[in-house]
């Protein structure tokens, strides 16, 4: 069953940073969801690097990696208005959820990645 809940703003900066610091392998689809546009797939299986908030830009930064050790690619969601967290087992997220000040909304969805084969 799963567990969702609103973070405070003032919890945003230490959460991410908390989680960013116990991500292992972890895949990311990020889609954006909003009136003007529909919902649309940003990115689909994407390793995660990390999740981050600017509170000085307001600014919240999710960093993928298409797999290379060089490339990296950042979806940026400006002045973020509520952020919830849907987990469950009660402790890694499953989904993060974003509105921003325009009501448009960005889902960022979690699942581990799969694991190599054993040679």
């Amino acid at each position: 069953m799963a567990n969702t809940e609103e973070l405070t703003r003032d919890r945003w900066r230490a959460y991410f940073d908390d989680l960013s610091r116990t991500l292992a392998t972890t895949q990311a689809t990020v889609e954006i969801e909003g009136a003007d546009l529909g919902a649309q797939v940003q990115a689909e299986g994407l390793l995660l690097s990390g999740i981050t908030y600017d509170d000085r830009d307001d600014l919240l930064v999710v960093g993928l990696s298409p797999g290379g050790p060089t490339e990296s690619l950042e979806h940026l969601v400006s002045a973020p208005q509520r952020i919830w967290v849907e987990s469950s087992d009660g402790i890694a997220p499953s989904t993060i959820e974003v509105e921003d000040a325009e009501g448009q909304r960005t889902l960022v969805r979690l699942q581990p990645a799969p694991a190599l084969p054993a040679e």
